[in-house]
């Protein structure tokens, strides 16, 4: 006879989180350095007034340390809302620099939405998107990607992770 179910309660088990390719905790210490732009500090950072400029001044800052610890200039760091804008950016981007050539973009079958529906819209718009298949544990076989390279291949954009199975 099987014991009847219990609801599992908060003392009952510990949840360990596995997402963090969706979300991840803020570091404290990150934390402890926004604090300041969250509720002192207001104003535009486009704007030259004192305000502004003191919202600038940290932005620039912050840009001045992301590029230390990443090893780049900090004019190549640009800051966006999140992975969906930063992707649109990229391919878009890398499309509307190469747009008087033709437009090949190679990505995998199991791409993020964020990935996937820009390289659609392009794909309306006359870019050839080749989309690379996935094994049964969602590897991709990297001689699939070479064999799908052209001369007009522009972009490669394939996730290092995936976010729904973990390869």
């Amino acid at each position: 006879m099987r014991a009847p179910y219990t609801k599992p309660t908060e003392d009952t088990f510990h949840m360990i989180y596995l997402d963090y390719n969706a979300t991840t905790p803020v570091d404290k210490r990150a934390v402890d350095a926004m604090i300041p732009y969250l509720t002192e500090h207001h104003g535009n950072p486009s704007s030259t007034h004192t305000a502004g400029r003191a919202m600038k001044a940290g932005l620039n800052k912050a840009r001045d340390q992301l590029a230390a610890l990443l090893g780049t200039s900090p004019d190549r760091m640009v800051f966006t809302s999140g992975g969906s804008e930063s992707n649109n950016h990229i391919i878009k981007g890398v499309y509307e620099k190469n747009k008087s050539h033709p437009c090949h973009i190679i990505t995998s079958a199991v791409e993020h939405p964020a990935i996937l529906v820009p390289c659609e819209f392009l794909e309306r718009n006359g870019c050839k998107i080749t989309k690379v298949p996935v094994d049964g544990t969602g590897r991709i076989d990297p001689d699939d990607v070479q064999h799908a390279l052209t001369p007009d291949t522009i972009l490669i954009t394939i996730m290092h992770a995936n976010n729904e199975v973990g390869t």
